[in-house]
């Protein structure tokens, strides 16, 4: 659909099902545009599907659909686009129905279409077609240009917060408190260095033979807080941080991502480059945010 009009994000949605009704994947499951737009509608009030760098990806699980169903819009006026990490207005639009049992179809479908509309020459010649048929020529490219797996740097997010090795470890644990985070990176400039849990400071007064026991019922009076908090008051990050922590490059597949922190128990991964640089973070609740919310 190329360069339509429209009133706001309302609008938008009712254009988008109504077209990607007509579509013969959606007519021979007898899915009808009411119980689309329900879906769509259903989808975007849990949060918004703006991914950032003018895109808006309205998306929803249908059962019974017969494959990927997909609409693509450019807008000729853009729409705001204040719910979207960049707040860059809207002025691209991708429908995406997905059936239920297949929810991995797209996830893979979201990673190409994102890592196609970055590319600024791709997106540009995608902004100047002015028919269906001359989108639908660029949009060719997108399995080329695009890699076909779902990778780690498609779905991690920024460090919003991170700590130093020489700030004080009083500091830190207020910050963490601050921040609401129970584990935080430890950073050298950009570089990976180690990490701070609060499931390591709960540990700093008590003494090691502690773990070993199976019974707290003879250490049920034993208060640990003295020395945790002499220990505190002394200490600097680098000196408590845990450098157990696992790292992948941004090529690193979903499955590895998946096997690290369902399996190895990792509550958080570090996406680094080749210098251990840190470029983001898969934690648990963005993983489960983005396989579970398709």
């Amino acid at each position: 659909m190329a360069r339509i009009s429209v009133a706001d994000k309302s609008d938008l949605f009712v254009q988008l099902c109504r077209q990607v009704a007509t579509l013969p994947q959606v007519r021979n499951s007898a899915i009808d545009y009411d119980r689309i737009l329900s879906a769509i509608r259903e989808r975007e009030a849990q949060s918004s599907t703006a991914i950032g760098n003018g895109v808006i990806l309205p998306h929803a699980r249908i059962d019974g659909l017969d494959g990927l169903a997909v609409v693509v819009a450019t807008l000729q006026t853009p729409l705001s686009g204040e719910e979207a990490i960049d707040r860059q207005p809207l002025d691209i639009a991708c429908l995406l129905l997905i059936p239920a049992g297949k929810p991995m179809e797209g996830l893979k479908f979201m990673a190409r279409f994102a890592n196609f509309v970055q590319m600024p020459e791709l997106r540009g010649e995608l902004m100047k077609a002015s028919s269906p048929e001359a989108m639908f020529s660029q949009l060719s490219n997108l399995g080329q240009s695009s890699r076909k797996a779902v990778l780690a740097g498609d779905i991690m997010s920024p460090c919003s917060f991170s700590l130093a090795a020489d700030m004080p470890l009083t500091r830190a644990t207020t910050l963490m408190a601050q921040h609401r985070t129970p584990i935080a990176p430890v950073l050298d400039g950009r570089r990976l260095l180690g990490q701070i849990a609060c499931s390591n400071l709960f540990t700093l007064g008590i003494p090691d033979f502690f773990s070993q026991l199976k019974s707290v019922g003879f250490i049920r009076f034993f208060d640990p807080f003295e020395k945790y908090f002499s220990i505190e008051a002394r200490s600097k990050v680098g000196q408590v941080m845990n450098t157990d922590y696992c790292t992948f490059h941004e090529d690193a597949t979903l499955i590895e991502i998946v096997f690290a922190i369902s399996i190895l128990k990792y509550p958080q991964v570090y996406i680094v480059n080749q210098e251990n640089e840190l470029l983001g973070i898969i934690d648990q609740t963005l993983l489960l945010e983005r396989i579970i919310n398709l």
